[in-house]
């Protein structure tokens, strides 16, 4: 069974209301098709012969490398594809020139998927590491220009947080890490796909995501986008198969432009739905997008605020996002999120969103999550508000 949301047909139920894409977006059935469509056709690696299969398969990579460049308004060059966010990251970080001198800063409210990388880092070249907390949030340029003073310094941040939907201008912040000359990673896993996202100027030194999220691709699969600057100084940690122009005993050359860090045989299949959701979103319209879903967060949050219990995990004067964090003084939220899905089908997340260092500075336990996309509705924010204070004035 499947639903239709802004002519796209999603691979998700009618009776189901789906409130974790900040976990995994639901992909297309479009996109799903050219998985399928992919190895009944081809199924042959790029860059293994010169058979027709071979340069066929070759032609599908550089096609779908041209959607997502034409996606961000960048040259095709910037773009490679990764296994997973963790493994772009790990393997930038390491392959970053003198990353021992360097110092990582970074927030408590990013999730494991950055700080593991980070901290992995801090433990194998001794690079010291510094984070912005909670309350830094309110007054973020200000604060990232306090932490941020020499070109050694390298800020690692996502555009919207995974852990209760903290908005970043991340432009703004593109722009000090500029005049510093500092270096600027930014994760993008929470926010491609909700808003238009041009690359072409003000942009990061870095830019990763998950292809799974916001991008409504297939799991098991990234995006990395370098600059062209910052892609000159990196010597890629992970090396072998494609990224390998020769060989000699002692020494290896690698391939031209970011495609030196595309190692192995790459899931061709699943970078075909990547391009195709992409393109499909690209189609819906962006801004489109995003005006849905400023109102379905405006519901969102105004509907918590005025369920007697709800507490929301924020600050004021922060904007928000897609993303909304609450807790229920009487509720374990890992208790709501059960009943929620056994009474009315409602998937939300919850527990510790895969985020210590900002659970530590909570006096909570766990924390529930909500988080939407372009195929929920308002009349699904209504019956989840509704039975969500129906479960709380039990």
């Amino acid at each position: 069974m499947t639903i239709t949301r802004f002519g796209i047909e999603f691979n998700l139920k009618e009776d189901k209301i789906y409130l974790d894409s900040a976990t995994i977006g639901k992909i297309p059935v479009l996109s799903l098709n050219k998985i399928v469509e992919f190895y009944q056709n081809e199924g042959s690696a790029t860059i293994r012969g010169v058979h027709h299969e071979a340069m066929g398969s070759l032609k599908r990579l550089e096609d779908n490398r041209k959607i997502v460049s034409n996606f961000f308004e960048i040259e095709t060059s910037q773009v490679s594809f990764l296994p997973s966010k963790e493994t772009a990251l790990t393997n930038v970080l390491f392959s970053l020139e003198d990353i021992g001198k360097r110092r990582i800063v970074s927030s408590i409210l990013e999730d494991h998927s950055i700080l593991a990388p980070a901290i992995k880092t801090h433990q194998s070249f001794g690079t010291e590491l510094h984070y912005l907390n909670f309350d830094d949030e309110q007054e973020l340029t200000n604060k990232i220009q306090e932490k941020i003073t020499s070109k050694s310094d390298l800020l690692l941040l996502s555009s919207l947080t995974a852990t209760n939907g903290v908005v970043r201008n991340w432009k703004e912040i593109a722009k000090i890490c500029l005049d510093l000359e500092a270096t600027f990673i930014l994760d993008i896993s929470n926010t491609i796909g909700h808003e238009p996202i041009v690359l072409n100027t003000s942009s990061p030194d870095i830019v990763i995501s998950s292809s799974c999220v916001g991008a409504l691709g297939p799991q098991g699969l990234a995006l990395q986008v370098l600059s062209n600057e910052v892609e000159k100084e990196m010597n890629p940690l992970i090396v072998g198969s494609g990224s390998i122009i020769a060989l000699e005993e002692n020494m290896y050359h690698l391939t031209s432009s970011t495609s030196k860090f595309e190692t192995g045989i790459l899931d061709l299949a699943n970078i075909s739905a990547l391009g195709c959701s992409l393109q499909l979103l690209a189609e819906i319209g962006l801004s489109k997008i995003q005006k849905h879903e400023k109102i379905l967060n405006k519901l969102i949050r105004t509907g918590l605020r005025n369920i007697p219990g709800i507490e929301l995990v924020q600050l004021e004067g922060v904007e928000y996002s897609t993303i909304t964090s609450f807790v229920n003084e009487i509720l374990d939220a890992n208790d709501i999120a059960i009943i929620l899905d056994d009474m009315k089908n409602i998937i939300i997340r919850s527990g510790a969103l895969c985020a210590h260092l900002f659970m530590y500075q909570l006096p909570y336990n766990d924390i529930a999550r909500v988080s939407t996309h372009l195929y929920n509705t308002e009349e699904e924010i209504k019956i989840f508000l509704e039975i969500l204070e129906s479960i709380l004035s039990m």
